[in-house]
């Protein structure tokens, strides 16, 4: 073998190391002086929608953690934190625009790390024959309202631009968080338990006990901070999974 076609091997050898790596949600150091100057790609299915920024996908065979670049949307399930105000709408768009079992490629972005400090693969989410900025999922939650644009450590990502005139006109148009309830504050509380009332200030009346704001979207137990209140009417969210009539009992499904 010629040493031109030696190289060339080592060469192919190494880059698909590093996907094999990116798939099997290898440890970031694994990846260090490959993170950035080179877009890696992962093609895979989605698995489940995490939250309104992170979903999961499985590649190659094995289950990766993606976050989104370039956006963020309001806490949904994050540990001692309640869930924040345009959060559930955000999870409900993502999980529209990516169910179970949908066709994606997943694109990291030369300017930024492969992955983030919690391993999860940084990426621009695309769908079918969908490129560049405006053709990814990411993107599409920003302009539509349902995320805000986000450039982590001061380092602007490839699309910043872009992105930033979306969420513009979002903010103009008054679209998802830019709107009521939240008038682009996703750090106050979606939903308040007591009788006072949802952040919406819309309780629906089958349920009694705690204050749930009538879809949409619909909402699981883990959207929201009330517990063990009752089922008066039609459980129209299918919080009482054991029909006893009371609703979200135990911990957080």
């Amino acid at each position: 073998m010629t040493m031109m076609r030696i190289t060339s091997w080592i060469a192919g050898l190494a880059a698909g190391l590093l996907l094999a790596l990116a798939a099997t949600g290898a440890p970031a150091a694994d990846l260090h002086g490959q993170e950035r100057g080179q877009a890696v790609v992962l093609r895979g299915t989605v698995t489940t929608v995490v939250d309104g920024d992170t979903i999961r996908f499985r590649s190659r065979g094995f289950e990766t953690t993606a976050r989104l670049i370039g956006i963020d949307t309001p806490e949904t399930r994050r540990p001692g934190y309640p869930v924040q105000c345009g959060g559930p709408a955000a999870s409900a768009e993502a999980k529209r625009l990516l169910p179970r079992g949908t066709a994606i490629r997943v694109v990291s972005d030369p300017t930024q790390d492969v992955r983030d400090r919690y391993n999860r693969f940084l990426g621009y989410v695309y769908v079918g024959k969908a490129r560049g900025a405006r053709g990814s999922v990411n993107y599409r939650l920003v302009r539509t309202g349902f995320a805000k644009a986000y450039v982590y450590g001061g380092v602007p990502f490839r699309y910043a631009s872009v992105f930033l005139r979306g969420q513009r006109a979002a903010r103009t148009a008054r679209l998802g968080v830019w709107g009521p309830p939240c008038n682009g504050n996703t750090t106050k509380p979606q939903y308040t338990s007591g009788a006072a009332g949802s952040s919406s200030g819309r309780c629906d009346s089958n349920y009694a006990g705690a204050c749930i704001p009538p879809p949409p979207p619909d909402l699981d137990c883990s959207d929201i901070t009330a517990r063990r209140f009752r089922v008066v009417g039609t459980d129209v969210h299918r919080f009482d999974g054991d029909g006893d009539g009371i609703a979200c009992e135990g911990s957080r499904r």
